[in-house]
C-alpha cells in the first residue's frame, strides 16, 4: 500500500510541478490551456484521488491491522478516528474537507470553467495536507523502527 501511495504521490507532483506556473487558476487560464496542460491537470486531479482514496480507504485500515487492532467490522471514520487515539494523524474535519473537495472535483470538475478554476486552485492548496498525512504515517513507522524515508 506505500508503494502504490508514494507512486501516486510522485505522479501527482510531477503534473503539479508542470501546472503550477498557471496557479493561482482563472477561467481565462483555463480557456486557454493546450492539450497538453489539459492532460497534466487530468493527471493531477486523477493522483490527487487516488491518492486520497489509498490513503484513505487501504493505507489507515493496514496500519490498524499491522498495530493488531481488529478493523474487521469498523467503518472508515471509526479507522480514523482509532488512528488519531493513537497519535498517528490528526483533524477528521481537515480529512473530510479533503474528501469532500476530491469527491466536488473528480465528479464534475468539467462543468463550469470558473468552478473548476476555484476547485484546481484549492486542490493544489489542500496538496500539502493529504501529503501530510502520509507523511504522518511514514513517520510513526520510522519512529517504530522502520527505515520508510
Amino acid at each position: 500500500t506505500l508503494k502504490e501511495c508514494y507512486r501516486h504521490l510522485k505522479r501527482m507532483n510531477f503534473a503539479a510541478n508542470k501546472i503550477q506556473h498557471y496557479f493561482p487558476i482563472s477561467e481565462e487560464i483555463i480557456l486557454s490551456f493546450s492539450e497538453d496542460d489539459i492532460s497534466f491537470i487530468d493527471q493531477f486531479v486523477y493522483r490527487f484521488t487516488k491518492l486520497q482514496d489509498s490513503i484513505g480507504n487501504k493505507l489507515f485500515k493496514n496500519l490498524l491491522l499491522f498495530l493488531d487492532e481488529d478493523v474487521l467490522n469498523i467503518s472508515a471514520i471509526d479507522i480514523f478516528h482509532r488512528l488519531e487515539q493513537l497519535n498517528i494523524i490528526s483533524d477528521y474535519e481537515k480529512w473530510k474537507e479533503l474528501r469532500i473537495l476530491r469527491n466536488e472535483i473528480a465528479h464534475d470538475y468539467v462543468e463550469d470553467d470558473a468552478e473548476t478554476a476555484a476547485k484546481l486552485n484549492a486542490l493544489l492548496q489542500k496538496k500539502t495536507k493529504l501529503e501530510k498525512y502520509l507523511s504522518d504515517i511514514i513517520t510513526f513507522l520510522n519512529n517504530r523502527g522502520f527505515n520508510l524515508s
